[in-house]
């Protein structure tokens, strides 16, 4: 019983660590110990009244689901792929303990103590650089890999309940099977990932190939322009005194470069989503009268996020901050984008003014349809967004009040890696 017990909290722990560290989730010491703890108690239980190895299964993917808070269908996928991997490790190892020690117990605590061990080695050195988290798969693309994962699982349980030496006896040949069977489902869900991320990228690219033409016409006009900019100058020198010629151009030519300056600034942004979304917002400023000012470093959230992240996330800052300034009774129109690297941070930060800093609930400001406005249309979901995208890539995001400016700070840790509270208030 106790063999039994200690056997089932090595497993456990194997496959919910090793689950975390392929999905990149919250290392959380606390969520880890009371999931293998529960887990490992039940499966005991589930071992001593002989109940099939599926209610098992389903013990673990609740206690995940309720611990982890993840959404259902993912965490089926995702713990199954687990197994799989787990299960194709131990028959490999099988094959080779199998030949040096011959009490079952024994291998089976060398094999889970080897397991433990390259999982420690994985996490302590960060070798596993894929995130394995299942984003924007439709239900049906998933309920394939779902059911394909199933079926290798069942298969090899029950043919191990039904009789387990045929396994032993065919050991080499199953292992080697298996292991080439889950590589294709992970090559192929990868490669279904990859392409449809490549389709939301082009997507979203095409989606600001209007902003962008209309960034090159204004470059083109400019430069037309430039003509007209010499010869208002040869006209100054050739109608104003002489002592006034030169106050006269530094001023004329201060002015132009008022203009010129946020278009020049504007093309040495990289990042095409973020230079058009920049653009639609100094066209937006200029239509409503509001002082938007902008500091924008390069490849600073590439690395991180992908297009149409990029896309929503500082759609979503932007959005609400010209939604507030633009409200009645504010009366300093100021907005301020920064994206800039600070060591070993990336930041993304956006002020802007607000009507009165006494309505701003800090605690609610990210849940789903909060807002400050009276209004029952879908508005309220955008910082809710953007705090989801910021989860996912465990980023944080500090906002606070100084005076009548909210500042929103979201920043990514690109050292350690290691996540913290979503959200610091």
């Amino acid at each position: 019983m106790l063999s039994d017990f200690t056997l089932n909290i090595m497993d456990t722990f194997n496959i919910v660590y090793l689950w975390i560290l392929l999905t990149k989730r919250d290392n959380n010491i606390f969520k880890l110990i009371s999931s293998i703890f529960i887990i490992s108690i039940l499966v005991t239980v589930n071992d001593q009244l002989g109940l099939n190895y599926i209610a098992t299964y389903i013990m673990d993917i609740v206690v995940i689901k309720s611990i982890y808070k993840r959404d259902f269908t993912k965490i089926i996928f995702e713990l199954l792929l687990t197994l799989l991997i787990v299960m194709a490790i131990q028959l490999i190892l099988f094959v080779v303990i199998d030949k040096f020690i011959y009490n079952h117990t024994i291998q089976n605590f060398v094999i889970e103590s080897i397991i433990l061990t390259v999982c420690a080695i994985i996490s302590k050195f960060n070798l596993l650089k894929k995130n394995f988290i299942v984003e924007k798969i439709t239900g049906n693309i998933l309920s394939y890999f779902i059911l394909t994962a199933m079926i290798y699982v069942m298969v090899i349980k029950s043919i191990w309940e039904y009789d387990s030496k045929i396994i032993m006896n065919n050991l080499f040949v199953i292992s080697v099977t298996l292991s080439a069977l889950i590589i294709f489902q992970v090559s192929t869900y990868l490669y279904v990932v990859k392409v449809i991320k490549e389709k939301e990228a082009l997507k979203v690219s095409n989606e600001y190939n209007s902003a962008i033409n209309e960034i090159v016409q204004e470059i083109k006009q400019r430069q037309h322009d430039f003509v007209n900019y010499k010869n208002t100058i040869r006209g100054i020198v050739d109608v104003v005194v002489d002592k006034d010629v030169k106050s006269t151009i530094k001023n004329y030519m201060k002015n132009e470069d008022v203009n010129d300056n946020k278009i020049n600034e504007l093309i040495y942004i990289e990042n095409v989503i973020i230079r058009s979304i920049i653009y639609r917002n100094i066209c937006k400023a200029e239509k409503y009268n509001v002082n938007f000012e902008y500091q924008i470093e390069s490849n600073v959230l590439d690395n991180i996020l992908i297009y149409h992240e990029i896309s929503n996330l500082l759609n979503n800052m932007l959005n609400n901050a010209f939604d507030e300034v633009l409200r009645e009774g504010c009366h300093k129109k100021n907005i301020e984008v920064k994206i800039y690297n600070f060591g070993e941070t990336s930041h993304l930060t956006v002020k802007n003014q607000i009507v009165n800093p006494n309505e701003i609930n800090l605690n609610e400001m990210f849940t789903r349809g909060y807002t400050t406005k009276n209004t029952t249309d879908t508005r309220g979901y955008g910082l809710y967004n953007a705090k989801k995208i910021v989860n996912i890539h465990k980023g944080y995001i500090e906002f606070y009040v100084e005076s009548e400016t909210i500042i929103f700070d979201i920043y990514f840790n690109n050292s350690s890696g290691k996540s913290g509270s979503p959200i610091r208030l």
